[in-house]
């Protein structure tokens, strides 16, 4: 099973193919521990309100989406983690 979450990320990574996304991100959460997890998804500093976010839409398997869903709370952001997780891999 597979579900669709929305992100919003400040690198535009429209040349990147949503299946190819989608791919890089499973794999890259899989891959990672759960603390390393928690650093990339603190969340992103809010005194720059010029910030330009991108809605971006991730399709993520079961096991990954479960994962993700620990990091409730003030503290954590899925979308910071996300623009982190494609930053690192050099694709956005």
């Amino acid at each position: 099973m597979r579900g669709n979450i929305i992100v919003r990320i400040e690198h535009d990574c429209q040349d990147l193919p949503p299946e190819r996304r989608s791919d890089l991100v499973t794999r890259r959460l899989r891959f990672l521990s759960d603390a390393e997890i928690l650093d990339l998804a603190s969340r992103r500093e809010r005194q720059y309100p010029g910030r330009n976010l991108h809605p971006v839409s991730i399709t993520l398997p079961a096991d990954v989406l479960e994962r993700l869903q620990r990091l409730q709370g003030s503290r954590w952001s899925v979308s910071a983690l996300i623009d982190r997780i494609l930053t690192d891999s050099g694709k956005a």
